[in-house]
């Protein structure tokens, strides 16, 4: 061996330290990243050789001389990292394994754990590359996200309105006083306000009216140009009720007192928009009855009808199943889409592409989509990111070994440097 084999071992030190220190310093300057996965480095001995032809001792034991060191590997660590709240309802998380699954401005499919999205100006949903965030949007002529659909980019339009729902049922909560005097003077008046099949707000007003001992009559009226019929089985929007002795319900119209007799109104309110059926709910399906006879003032307790108007988009929301939801005016809660997880069987195979980005290879194998909460997938967190998993700690004490072994093999090569000139000046 010669004095050039430990120069060019030294050197080898120097460069294999040299890129620890490089991914060091790319996980360090990578801290305040969102979705980042840090990197380590592992080293490996290069080949050895024996000495010239005698290669083992005298007791057997090979005579070997190392020629360096190299890098071994460059591995990521996809550990989960903590989140950050942000207020800002399209961030998103991934809690346990999988990527978002994104389409570059390019059209190249690449997969990320950064969740910092926004609308573009053509309601979607993208990272902060520009890239388009991948999934399933719902379908406005059948109200559904279709998530066995194929992906597609998200699309969120601010302009979505939820369409307006006829008012099919009302139900008040009604006491008639036992004591009030038979006639018109004891009558109690409830107004209920409802919805047409355009959205349009319709007041129904219910008057009850003492007739008799543990009797009353109910009429339904409605606005000027409406015609309600069908309140009981002769037609007209008016009926019966009788009381027993301790003031249930005991019969409505004749045909007692189960939810089959509550009665249906039909309602032609004149306005061009469609007639309405509704259930005037005075039985529950349990057979508690809403209306009730003690000697109490009559009033209203309480009212509900399970129409309403056309809304439009006010809010959204993430839930764990990566399904975003919109809140609108009307109050409802409608699901818009619903974004794609990825998985793969080797995610240490993912080519890092930039921009938060990975791409797939031979090593990592196809990605797998799916949706949070399945097949090992994680959920997904609303409103938070996910922070840089890097240590810093660990990489300042990496970076100290890193810059020991550098120091150390520069020795190496300064003293291999000054044995060489030794060598040369034996000639002088």
């Amino acid at each position: 061996m010669s004095l050039y084999s430990a120069f060019y071992s030294g050197l080898s030190g120097l460069s294999t330290n040299a890129n620890a220190l490089n991914v060091i310093g790319n996980n360090l300057s990578n801290i305040n990243t969102v979705g980042f996965k840090g990197s380590s480095t592992t080293f490996r001995d290069i080949f050895s050789t024996s000495l010239g032809g005698v290669s083992t001792q005298g007791n057997g034991n090979p005579i070997q001389f190392g020629l360096g060191v190299q890098v071994n590997s460059v591995s990521q660590d996809f550990s989960q990292s903590s989140f950050q709240s942000t207020g800002n309802a399209l961030d998103m998380a991934i809690q346990g394994n999988g990527f978002f699954t994104l389409q570059t401005t390019d059209g190249r499919q690449v997969f990320s754990r950064a969740g910092n999205f926004t609308r573009n100006n053509g309601g979607f949903l993208v990272a902060s590359d520009g890239s388009n965030v991948m999934g399933w949007t719902r379908n406005p002529a059948t109200g559904v996200v279709n998530t066995s659909a194929a992906l597609a980019p998200i699309a969120i339009d601010a302009g979505t309105t939820a369409s307006a729902f006829a008012t099919r049922t009302i139900r008040t909560g009604v006491n008639l006083n036992a004591s009030a005097a038979n006639g018109a003077t004891s009558s109690l008046t409830t107004p209920i306000q409802v919805y047409d099949s355009q959205g349009n707000t319709q007041t129904l007003t219910v008057t009850y009216t003492k007739t008799g001992t543990n009797t009353w009559s109910y009429a339904v009226t409605g606005p000027a140009g409406a015609t309600i019929t069908g309140a009981n089985p002769a037609g007209p929007a008016t009926g019966t009720l009788t009381f027993s002795a301790s003031g249930a319900l005991q019969d409505v119209n004749g045909l007692g007192a189960t939810a089959g007799a509550d009665p249906t109104l039909n309602i032609a309110w004149g306005n061009g928009s469609a007639a309405s059926s509704i259930n005037f709910a005075l039985i529950n399906t349990d057979g508690s009855a809403n209306i009730t006879q003690y000697s109490a003032a009559s009033s209203t307790s309480s009212s509900f009808q399970d129409g309403y108007g056309a809304g439009t988009l006010r809010d959204l929301t993430v839930d764990q199943n990566g399904v975003i939801s919109g809140t609108f005016t009307n109050g409802q809660v409608i699901a818009l889409a619903q974004v794609a997880i990825s998985t793969f069987n080797n995610v240490n195979g993912l080519v890092q592409t930039g921009n938060n980005h990975w791409g797939q290879s031979l090593a990592s194998g196809s990605p797998t989509f799916g949706l949070a909460n399945q097949g090992g997938r994680g959920g997904v967190l609303g409103a938070n990111l996910e922070l840089a998993n890097v240590d810093v700690a660990g990489e300042f004490t990496k970076l100290i070994l890193s810059q020991r072994g550098y120091q150390a093999n520069s020795k190496i090569v300064t003293t291999t440097d000054e044995l060489l000139q030794e060598t040369l000046n034996l000639k002088r």
